[in-house]
């Protein structure tokens, strides 16, 4: 069980208190942090990422806001100083643990800002609450890229930079991606749901659950119901969640923006308070600062530019080209380029903010497209797709595998989009066999 009362000492700041307060979807007490002047109307509710520093990850942050804002920031369930157990740590569950806590303090609207986990929770409770949030930050949030996309971008961080298993949200969620797949065919709802299979398959532990429940989670319906105004705010450097989670958030969210910290990692208010301070104030003050928007317009392109690129290494194309076409190379960048038509062969290539208008032609190539349109089909031979945040207007297909071998296609919060329709999610990890269409 939690201590009596959390200590307060932390928080540098003017008439700072902690308390425990009661919830009743998992039973138990929750640590609440306040600070700010008593006067004070606008209030700012910060969510802590995995770890045991808890809601002390804000540390250097409340200061910096108590001067003007009422700040509360939470332990959440399972971790710090709240109440602890074998339960169901699911986004969904934390957003409702979160509200029990909130409302009888905190009436009407209010910005909400999420770290790491703390940003899925702060999703979960946006898509759920979408009247309570004002404005919504966003700060290097963990998951949300399909489990096998984020596994394989983890694998790929401990295997260049000899990473290990020192951070515990990296030990965590790789646990529960192993854990997923040594369980297969169990289902995860019922790894989750269910006390006995918890303790069983997690340990019971609140770290693996919350880890396991968060890889399972599917944000692509959700994200772009969100109304409120969005920053998103990512560590350049960030080795436990993938920047390129934060610009396909940035093309799911309507209205979302983008903002890098050069030279930050995993937790930029942690590592660079006095340049992270800033930017937060100056968004809770509604002024506007430069950040990348991704949400570029189908627009015709302009010129007749043919983009080629034979047996080369870490080419780049951006802008307008009638067709590109790339040939035996390697770790190419496409970038807020639109393209009439995309011909790969023997190669690997990275999509970024781009529109192909016409479709793509790929034999033995990666592609890796993100927050992205594709307009027409992709046509495979012996070749993969990896897609986040990225829009397919169908037409009349989204795949089809013109090779002799299966093609696999991982999709992470993108859609399908036609005409007249209801955009269509997909989450998903998809195997074509040779001669088959995916269609949806």
């Amino acid at each position: 069980m939690a201590q009596a009362s959390p200590p307060a000492e932390w928080i540098e700041a003017p008439g700072a208190s902690a308390e425990l307060v009661s919830e009743t979807v998992f039973g138990g007490r929750v640590a609440l942090y306040r600070a700010g002047p008593p006067s004070a109307t606008q209030a700012v509710v910060l969510l802590h990422g995995m770890g045991k520093a808890a809601a002390r990850d804000w540390a250097h942050v409340i200061p910096a806001l108590a001067r003007r804002y009422a700040v509360y920031a939470v332990d959440l369930p399972g971790f710090g100083y709240s109440d602890k157990g074998n339960h169901h740590y699911s986004p969904d569950n934390m957003a409702r643990a979160l509200e029990a806590v909130l409302a009888p303090r905190i009436k009407g609207r209010f910005t909400l800002i999420g770290h790491s986990m703390g940003g899925a929770v702060a999703l979960a409770y946006t898509a759920k609450y979408p009247s309570r949030v004002g404005r919504l930050v966003l700060v290097d949030v963990a998951g949300v890229l399909h489990r096998s996309v984020y596994a394989e971008f983890l694998a790929r961080v401990a295997a260049q930079r000899a990473m290990g298993l020192d951070s515990p949200w990296y030990e965590s969620v790789v646990r529960a991606i192993q854990l997923r797949a040594e369980n297969l065919p169990v289902r995860a709802d019922l790894v989750l749901e269910r006390a006995g299979v918890r303790q069983r398959v997690l340990g019971g532990d609140p770290n693996a659950i919350t880890a396991y429940a968060l890889v399972e989670h599917d944000f692509s319906q959700s994200l772009r119901a969100i109304v409120a105004p969005t920053l998103i705010i990512w560590g350049a450097n960030d080795t436990i969640a993938p920047l390129r989670t934060g610009q396909a958030l940035a093309a799911a969210i309507p209205r979302a923006r983008l903002t890098v910290i050069e030279g930050a990692g995993h937790a930029p208010q942690v590592q660079f308070p006095d340049r992270f301070n800033p930017l937060l104030i100056d968004e809770l003050d509604g002024r506007q600062f430069a950040a990348q928007s991704y949400a570029l317009r189908a627009e015709p392109i302009q010129g007749e530019r043919i983009g080629r690129c034979q047996g080369q290494r870490d080419q780049e194309f951006r802008g307008d080209y009638q067709r590109v076409v790339i040939e035996h190379c390697q770790d190419v960048r496409i970038v807020d380029a639109r393209i009439g038509y995309l011909q790969t062969a023997h190669s690997t290539a990275r999509i970024l903010n781009t529109h192909v208008r016409d479709g793509v032609d790929a034999k033995n190539t990666r592609l890796e497209f993100t927050a992205s349109i594709i307009s027409g089909s992709l046509i495979l031979d012996a070749s993969s797709v990896d897609a986040a945040g990225t829009t397919f207007v169908q037409a009349p297909a989204i795949a089809t595998n013109e090779g002799e071998e299966s093609v696999v296609l991982r999709f992470s919060i993108s859609t399908v989009s036609r005409p007249g329709d209801s955009p269509l999610a997909l989450h998903d990890i998809v195997r074509l066999a040779p001669g088959e269409t995916l269609t949806r």
